[in-house]
C-alpha cells in the first residue's frame, strides 16, 4: 500500500469514526445502539451508513451476505456507467472533429446507455438506503410470533394422495 493510499485509508476510517461513534461499541460495555438496542446500530446509522459506502449499512445490521450483492451491484453499476460515459463523450469528440455520422450514432447509443444506468444505479442506491434502515428497524423484532406457512403431502402409495397447506398463527 502506498502512502497516499494510507492516509485516505485513515482519514475514511476517521471520518467513520466521528459519523457513527456509537456502533463500534462503548469501552464502559454501554449498548453499540444509540438507541439502545443491543441488536445493532440504529436505523438513521444504517441508512447513512449505506449512503457513504455501498453496503455498509446492511454489513452494521449483520446481514453480510445482502451487503455483498449491494456493493457488488451498486458498483457494478457505477463502472458501467463512467465506461458508457467515456464512451459517449469519445463518440462526440470524434464526431466533431470528423463530421461522420457514424459517430454520431455511436454517441446516442452510448448517451442512452448511459442514462438508462444513472436510473438503474439511483433504484439500487435507493434500495440500499430503504433496506438498511428497515432492517435496523426490525433487528429486535421477534419473529415467532409471526405467521408460519406449512404443507405436508400424504398418499396411501398407490397413487393417490392429499396435500395440505395450513396458515399457522401464534399467540
Amino acid at each position: 500500500m502506498t502512502r497516499r493510499a494510507g492516509i485516505r485509508t485513515i482519514a475514511f476510517a476517521g471520518i467513520l469514526a466521528v459519523l457513527f461513534p456509537g456502533v463500534s461499541g462503548a469501552a464502559d460495555g454501554s449498548s453499540p445502539s444509540p438507541q439502545g438496542d443491543s441488536s445493532g446500530p440504529g436505523a438513521t446509522t444504517a441508512m447513512v451508513a449505506s449512503a457513504v459506502y455501498p453496503g455498509l449499512g446492511q454489513l452494521l445490521n449483520g446481514t453480510e451476505y445482502k451487503a455483498a450483492i449491494v456493493c457488488v451491484v451498486e458498483t457494478f453499476l457505477v463502472a458501467g456507467l463512467v465506461v458508457e460515459d467515456r464512451r459517449a463523450r469519445n463518440s462526440l469528440r470524434l464526431y466533431k472533429q470528423t463530421s461522420d455520422e457514424r459517430y454520431y450514432d455511436e454517441y446516442s447509443k452510448h448517451f442512452d446507455n448511459r442514462q438508462t444506468l444513472i436510473w438503474w444505479a439511483a433504484v439500487a442506491a435507493l434500495y440500499g438506503l430503504v433496506d438498511a434502515y428497515v432492517d435496523a428497524h426490525l433487528a429486535g423484532f421477534d419473529d415467532s410470533a409471526a405467521p408460519h406457512v406449512e404443507s405436508s403431502f400424504g398418499g396411501d402409495g398407490a397413487g393417490g394422495g392429499e396435500f395440505r397447506v395450513g396458515l399457522t398463527f401464534r399467540f
